[in-house]
């Protein structure tokens, strides 16, 4: 819905009207510029159903102006969905948060932007409780109340008697929720996660070196799989403050021009920065068991990286050992996943160019032009491009926990290791 706001700059101490969209939200911070000396004006809004429904803007909301007085500027402004700032009326794209993205997708991909909107969010407001709970008791090793909280929220009928069961177990709930949070357009994590499948399993039955690769460095990853997960949660913990990343998977290149004309009013850029900044260090420190598994295929052993290497990895950098890989940095790891076909795609969501742009000092969101901007890079990038590329960090997280589980399971105290 829109709410209007009559409201006195702080600074120039002009009247205005805002034309605010509101959603349930769990928390939300906005800003708008004020349309006469552009200062940048913050806000917050928060309230699961209308009748709770708070906004708060840092400036004197007036009253007693409806009508408005003639040339009083209004203006759009609607932190959920791209709007049109100069918009007044329900006529402009922009204007009116469902009729913008109807006009700008066509109504059939609307209503598929829609329906995986809203599973993504029912998913984390009521499936990943449950789901964090469990993986919690899973990591504490606290077996009894595990099998309760699987039995009870997930509908086990069986008994995980073993460690490799509730690992399976843990990482099955772990990667329905994640799933469901991702979406399945755009979607790039199971041709990733089969492709490993495939090649992992054919490299344990054959491979001595592999089974005890994984066994040795999956008990070692016990510190990794919790800080995968810590990470895990926290995107979840602040899903709204991204989530809007997915319509931009359902953007091609018209629908992209029309939607750079509009801004995203959301004032969480350091918040989501930090998510995107820690997952993607993390995400890079679990690529080693795509590359143990695609090197022992190819070439026989974990540890063997052969003779093709990525171009841009100098010959003193390329690694000999899986050890040596660990070592290199994020853009060297991701040339050599991203080289292997089925994988290109953690070129796409690790992408090294948009981290620099994101993460460089400099860097911030600049809320005269909407956009994520930097001194490495002054055209910079939309916020909603930005939200976007903080979701493919999030899908790249959800898929390597499920290629870490592999390794996991592998590392179970059930099994020795090989001879």
């Amino acid at each position: 819905m829109i709410s209007r706001h009559h409201l006195k700059c702080p600074g120039c101490d002009e009247m205005f009207v805002a034309r605010l969209g509101v959603e349930p939200t769990r928390g939300t911070r906005f800003y708008l510029p004020c349309p006469l000396c552009r200062l940048p004006i913050r806000g917050s809004m928060s309230g699961s159903e209308l009748s709770n429904h708070r906004i708060a803007i840092d400036c004197e909301v007036l009253s007693g102006h409806d009508p408005e007085p003639d040339g009083v500027p209004v203006v759009t402004v609607n932190p959920f969905v791209p709007s049109l700032y100069e918009a007044d009326s329900l006529a402009p794209t922009g204007a009116f948060p469902t009729m913008t993205l109807v006009q700008i997708l066509g109504h059939d991909v609307f209503l598929e932007f829609e329906s995986e909107r809203h599973q993504a969010l029912e998913a984390g407001r009521a499936l990943w409780p449950q789901v964090r709970m469990l993986f919690q008791y899973y990591l504490q090793g606290h077996a009894e109340m595990f099998t309760r909280i699987a039995k009870k929220h997930f509908g086990l009928e069986w008994e995980p008697s073993t460690s490799h069961e509730r690992t399976s177990v843990a990482y099955q709930a772990l990667g329905m929720a994640t799933a469901m949070i991702t979406g399945s357009t755009g979607t790039c994590g199971p041709e990733v996660i089969g492709h490993f499948a495939r090649k992992h399993t054919d490299a344990m039955g054959q491979h001595k070196d592999h089974l005890r690769a994984f066994r040795c460095r999956g008990q070692a990853a016990a510190p990794l799989e919790r800080d995968l997960f810590t990470e895990l949660n926290r995107f979840v913990e602040e899903q709204e403050s991204w989530e809007m990343g997915l319509l931009g998977r359902f953007v091609g290149a018209e629908e992209k021009e029309a939607f750079d004309e509009l801004v995203l009013f959301r004032d969480e850029f350091s918040t989501v920065r930090d998510l995107y900044q820690h997952g993607f260090e993390i995400a890079c420190k679990c690529l080693w068991p795509l590359m143990a598994a695609q090197n022992t295929v190819q070439n026989g052993s974990p540890d063997d990286f052969g003779d093709v290497h990525p171009e841009s990895v100098p010959v003193n950098k390329r690694p000999k050992s899986l050890e040596k890989f660990d070592k290199l940095s994020s853009a060297y790891k991701i040339a050599y996943v991203a080289q292997v076909p089925g994988w290109e795609s953690f070129a796409v969501l690790l992408d090294n160019r948009r981290r620099n742009t994101i993460g460089h000092a400099t860097a911030h969101h600049d809320l005269q032009t909407g956009r994520v901007v930097s001194d490495e890079d002054p055209s910079g990038m939309t916020y909603l491009e930005f939200l976007s590329e903080t979701l493919g960090i999030f899908e790249a997280l959800s898929t390597l926990a499920q290629v870490l589980r592999a390794s996991r399971v592998a590392a179970s105290p059930d099994f020795g290791l090989p001879e």
